[in-house]
């Protein structure tokens, strides 16, 4: 599936998402218009690049470099993430690091120590911590909301995902981030 974010609308979240019924969930069309100054725009990705069936240990990174496109205004490259929610399909509920670039940086590979360069490190933007998760039997929701003012070099906003935890993720229930930011 490709890139999608939620609408501000109502979200009805028993109800089924397709190509044919887009409600609550719209894919990301590439002649879409950009965010607007005080809206609010949240991207919902599939985290790329983790391993399965391989286990982790506190302190890995946990995937690849996630990109975030088109969350910020044209010339502005500014907002506020006012909102991030991981679902958790693998039913983990550990704890995830989020650092927040405001560039594309060279990362440590997935499911080993994360250890970013100096100058990528002088590229985040922020960071936050998903500490607290809702169990819901056979998967999780981590949800973090706050104020968190971040700049990009160009619209996109990069992020990196570090686990606190033993993750074991099962092919197929690889976890989703989605990211709220309200544009400058």
């Amino acid at each position: 599936m490709g890139l999608i974010y939620w609408r501000s609308k109502r979200n009805n979240v028993n109800e089924q998402v397709s190509e044919e019924n887009p409600f609550p969930v719209q894919i990301v069309q590439e002649d879409y218009l950009p965010p607007q100054a005080g809206g609010q725009i949240t991207r919902l990705v599939k985290v790329p690049g983790i391993g399965t069936a391989s286990p982790y240990a506190a302190g890995d990174a946990f995937g690849t470099l996630v990109t975030l496109p088109d969350m910020f205004r044209p010339n502005k490259n500014a907002g506020n993430i006012v909102k991030v929610v991981l679902y958790d399909l693998d039913d983990e509920g550990l704890q995830k690091d989020l650092i927040f670039y405001a560039r594309s940086v060279t990362t440590t590979a997935d499911n080993v120590a994360y250890a970013p360069s100096d100058i990528d490190l002088l590229a985040s933007v922020g960071a936050l911590s998903l500490t607290s998760f809702v169990n819901l039997s056979s998967n999780q929701i981590g949800t973090w909301t706050g104020n968190l003012h971040v700049m990009s070099q160009d619209r996109n906003l990069y992020v990196r995902l570090v686990t606190q935890g033993a993750d074991n993720i099962a092919a197929g229930s690889e976890p989703w981030l989605a990211v709220t930011v309200i544009p400058d």
